[in-house]
């Protein structure tokens, strides 16, 4: 290390994130290594150690700096509880799509921090208010939640030689009721989300709100 980086100091916790966050958009999560995030910061392998004990607790500060922009970008939502629920899950999706491998990155991390509390107690608030019970308040936060995270997880799978390949496979006639324009549809992940999100938060409003 020179004496310019000894003078610097070690790296910030939010530095690093910010740098694997980085390393993923240009190479994918499985490039991620900490030597790789030591070798771009000009630091060595133990600094990064001391500041997160493992790639999964790096993994989980990702998750968590990914939801905190979300919550910082979130545009409140019309009268309707739903109207809250539906920004959010908006705003979810733009910022996974956003990050490489976004949904793979968030999708699992449970890490009790600031911003995932943050979005709970913000939920908890919205559906109180609606005067929805707790238990199925929550129910309906990871259903949402869970929903956002596997359309993404798919959309970011889906690559131009597989959709070549899907088209190929249902051109030849064998299959009647398929054919490029259901390809095309199926592949239409901007409106496929849109219509699984209506129907998602009516059932919700048809299973939660309060009978009258």
């Amino acid at each position: 290390m020179s004496s310019k980086q000894a003078r610097k100091g070690p790296p910030q916790p939010e530095v690093v994130v910010r740098a694997a966050l980085s390393l993923v958009n240009a190479g994918g999560l499985d490039s991620l290594t900490m030597r790789r995030l030591a070798t771009g910061l000009g630091v060595q392998l133990p600094t990064i150690y001391r500041l997160f004990d493992g790639k999964q607790a790096l993994l989980d500060e990702m998750s968590e700096m990914i939801i905190a922009e979300v919550l910082d970008h979130l545009q409140p939502g019309g009268q309707d509880w739903t109207d809250h629920i539906a920004a959010f899950a908006r705003a979810l999706r733009a910022r996974l799509l956003a990050q490489r491998d976004g949904a793979r990155i968030v999708g699992g991390n449970y890490a009790a921090k600031q911003p995932t509390l943050a979005f709970v107690e913000m939920w908890l608030t919205v559906t109180a208010e609606a005067g929805i019970a707790e238990e199925t308040a929550m129910w309906a936060a990871t259903t949402v939640f869970c929903y956002v995270l596997g359309e993404v997880l798919e959309q970011q799978g889906v690559t131009g030689a597989e959709h070549e390949a899907l088209t190929a496979a249902v051109s030849g006639g064998r299959y009647p009721r398929l054919g490029a324009r259901s390809v095309a549809g199926f592949l239409d992940f901007d409106a496929r989300f849109a219509f699984g999100l209506r129907v998602l938060l009516a059932g919700l409003k048809a299973e939660c709100c309060p009978r009258v």
